[in-house]
């Protein structure tokens, strides 16, 4: 399965993306193109992938990692630099508003090789629920965790850059390219597409 990303930024208008995805419709019967607005951007993300759909390869599945005991004190400030205290519970009250069933719990704390990571509720399959977006699903605790994790990311990136922290904001603004740059890949983007939208 191969993919195609086409990358349009404000100065580019949407249609070019439209317009080069549609070129390259001939090129297999089964190409689907379409637009991925991401949260929180100005920019768009055009997705053209053959067979209708993506998912992990498992040389992606293995680079994914879980970080181990020792090194759960050091991840949180890795992640979200010296905010990971007030970060860390904007996640567990998205947790509580987002998943209804949420009474607290365990947490993994999840790598990626690239740089970044996310957190992961420790469950099998989670229903969430965000009524200000009508999404409500029932999704893996992976994908659970990198929604609750993108959505305070977010959140504190837009609270740093109202204070006029620079240092945060950038360090914020990382972690969230990070972030995306895997959801791309993950088996479940759809899901993670539409409860960030």
């Amino acid at each position: 399965m191969s993919s195609v990303l086409l990358w349009c930024f404000p100065s580019a208008p949407v249609f070019r993306a439209r317009q080069a995805a549609a070129s390259l419709a001939p090129l297999h019967p089964r190409l689907i193109a379409r637009l991925v607005w991401m949260h929180g951007t100005a920019r768009c993300r055009g997705i053209c992938d053959y067979g209708g759909f993506m998912q992990y390869s498992n040389q992606q599945r293995a680079r994914v990692i879980n970080v181990e005991e020792s090194d759960r004190l050091s991840f949180l400030p890795y992640m979200f630099g010296n905010d990971f205290m007030l970060a860390e519970l904007q996640l567990y009250a998205l947790a509580k508003k987002w998943m209804p069933e949420y009474n607290g719990g365990f947490w993994h704390f999840i790598r990626l090789p690239e740089g970044g990571g996310y957190m992961m509720p420790d469950c099998d399959r989670v229903h969430m629920i965000n009524g200000e977006n009508w999404f409500d699903r029932t999704v893996s605790a992976d994908a659970a965790g990198i929604i609750l994790t993108s959505l305070a990311i977010n959140r504190r990136c837009w609270t740093h850059h109202d204070c006029g922290n620079a240092a945060l904001t950038r360090l914020y603004m990382l972690r969230d390219t990070q972030l995306w740059n895997h959801i791309t890949f993950h088996p479940e983007c759809n899901a993670i597409y539409a409860a960030l939208d």
